[in-house]
């Protein structure tokens, strides 16, 4: 028989082998730190997997106690690859470390999930392999050993409580080779009654808003996950935040409770957001899929028009950009721009009248920046060649310019 585990024969017939956990549900049980919890051993574990080849890598586990009734929770779950079974240092911990004293030894598969199972594809082990081990077209290895656990935690607010890790499964491997190439931002999109016309479509700018990128900038390089934010005034309609495939049975929704959103994966609409009257920042963590929204006191400046200029204008008083939301103290405004092949245009964004109030950003003028927080007489903003959604919050001076993709 052949040892290597083909495309197509990964896991017939396997589910029942395993002991799986019913889909976390909220509640509000006291939480306690769990000691342990069990992944699974699959019936694939002796064989040797051809990474190119394996779509379905299916992994089950138990639901940790988090409760001393085991009530259950809106557990998070991750996947960590280690290539030498250690895991101390990930992938993104090394490259955030400024000293470079830092080695990873294991990356976590981008994808996370609320339920006790997840479905792996070879490319995403072999990504992960590749991350820690910085193999080349040169030197990959005939064969393999990747190391797998299941990391647990709940989300309370924007940060990770109560972490746990499970065993570790040895799986033996055949890697491939795959280029690593840094994922664009993912976009998630803002709609309802008074983002854009208020159609609740997926047309960018039209009928629908995208979020503001994390103006330092830090996404995951190999799927462009992290943090979105939108600061503005809010009225009482109701809105969801959408991903960017639009298909509403993934995204996030309301609890009934004003200032709440969860994440719906794939079941049923528990309706609309929703916020009291006033100014809030939307935090939204892409990766991990959790949305904190926080009430701001705050009392900005309301601009009737907000305008961007630039070499495309040749600096005149600007073209007025349009506003994000059909609300009385709207911050947000935007404006679609076309740079031609070649080019870098250079802009800023200022008030209708005069240039006492103008706002730029870069260390230098032209320099090519896709988000940051623009301040008082920045210098001019570089934007490259192609078609672009450029956003722009007046409040803070945050501001984001995106490919324009729909």
């Amino acid at each position: 028989m052949n040892k290597h585990l083909l495309l197509g024969a990964l896991l017939v017939g396997s589910t029942a082998l395993f002991t799986a956990c019913e889909d976390d549900m909220e509640s509000n049980p006291t939480v306690i730190q769990p000691k342990e919890f069990k992944l699974n051993a699959p019936n694939y574990i002796n064989q040797e997997i051809v990474l190119e080849q394996a779509t379905d890598l299916q992994l089950t586990w138990s639901q940790p106690q988090y409760t001393t009734d085991n009530a259950p929770v809106n557990v998070v779950y991750e996947v960590q690859v280690s290539p030498s079974n250690s895991f101390t240092v990930s992938v993104d911990e090394a490259a955030a470390d400024k000293s470079g004293a830092m080695v990873a030894d294991y990356a976590v598969i981008s994808r996370t999930t609320q339920k006790c199972s997840i479905s792996l594809t070879g490319e995403e082990v072999e990504r992960a392999l590749q991350e820690v081990t910085g193999w080349t077209l040169d030197n990959i290895p005939t064969d393999a050993k990747a190391y797998v656990r299941v990391y647990a935690f709940l989300n309370v607010g924007m940060t990770r409580q109560y972490p746990i890790a499970s065993n570790v499964l040895e799986m033996k491997v055949v890697p491939y080779y795959i280029v690593l190439t840094s994922a664009d931002p993912v976009l998630w999109y803002l709609v309802g009654n008074k983002f854009a016309d208020g159609s609740w479509g997926n047309q960018t700018g039209v009928s629908c808003v995208p979020m503001f990128l994390d103006p330092n900038c830090n996404y995951d390089k190999a799927t462009g996950t992290g943090t979105l934010i939108y600061t503005n005034y809010f009225d009482m309609e109701g809105w969801k935040i959408q991903r960017n495939d639009f298909n509403w049975d993934y995204g996030f929704m309301g609890t009934g409770n004003p200032g709440e959103a969860v994440y719906r994966d794939g079941g049923s609409d528990q309706g609309n957001i929703w916020c009291e009257e006033g100014y809030y920042t939307v935090t939204l963590n892409t990766k991990d899929l959790v949305c904190d929204i926080k009430k701001l006191d705050i009392t900005p400046t309301v601009y009737d028009k907000i305008c961007i200029t630039g070499s495309f204008t040749n600096w005149s008083e600007g073209v007025e950009m349009t506003p994000a939301a059909s609300v009385a103290n709207n911050h947000v405004w935007h404006y679609t721009l076309t740079v031609a092949a070649g080019a870098v245009e250079q802009i800023k964004f200022k008030i209708a009248e005069g240039w006492g109030t103008n706002w730029g950003f870069g260390a230098y003028d032209g320099e090519v920046n896709i988000c940051g927080a623009a301040t008082q007489n920045g210098k001019n903003i570089g934007v490259p060649e192609g078609t672009w959604f450029i956003l722009f919050n007046d409040i803070d001076g945050t501001f984001s310019i995106t490919p324009l993709d729909k």
